[in-house]
């Protein structure tokens, strides 16, 4: 198995052409060689926020506490950092759309994280109806919801940030998670 160090050089090579023949194969539900799905995911959107904005990117990593010698607390997808606005990433390649679990584990996370921080929730298949109304009414609104047409199209045009800016712009003014783009 490859380390996260590996995947990032690995991922680091990827094109914006690359990006978007990965994305396709993945919607497909075809395997990246070398890459787990999930993993091929989460490294699939850093690397399209890393292209727009390399300084401004953490790649995955895992959270370790060694003074209390935990260990591993939790694993990262990924942070991108926009008009001065930290956005913790979490992504999700699961074969039905993703479920509730995943917008409440981000915003647990969130909780441990200075107030501001900004959660996006990237899913492959798209969310559960529970998922949507969990990200809308759950207060305060601090997960905005990527769906796979919001990736196609940022992808495509090479848009990451400036969907980004638009989806949080709409949840300041409207208030809504989950504007598709």
């Amino acid at each position: 198995m490859a380390t996260s160090r590996e995947l990032e050089h690995a991922a680091l090579e990827w094109t914006r052409a690359e990006l978007v023949r990965i994305w396709a194969e993945l919607k497909l539900g075809n395997r990246i060689p070398g890459w787990d799905p999930g993993r091929a995911f989460e490294y699939l959107v850093i690397r399209a926020f890393h292209l727009e904005a390399p300084t401004d990117t953490r790649w995955p990593y895992i959270v370790t506490i060694p003074r209390q010698r935990l260990g591993s607390v939790e694993q990262i997808d990924g942070i991108v950092y926009v008009d001065g606005v930290a956005f913790l990433i979490e992504s999700k390649a699961r074969d039905e759309p993703t479920a509730i679990d995943a917008i409440a584990k981000l915003r647990f996370r969130l909780e441990g994280r200075p107030p501001g921080t900004m959660g996006l929730l990237f899913s492959l298949r798209d969310y559960t109806t529970a998922t949507e109304l969990f990200a809308q009414f759950a207060v305060p609104l601090n997960v905005l919801l990527w769906s796979a047409g919001d990736l196609d199209k940022a992808l495509e045009h090479g848009t990451m940030i400036s969907s980004l800016r638009d989806k949080y712009r709409h949840a300041v003014e409207q208030g809504w998670a989950y504007h598709t783009l």
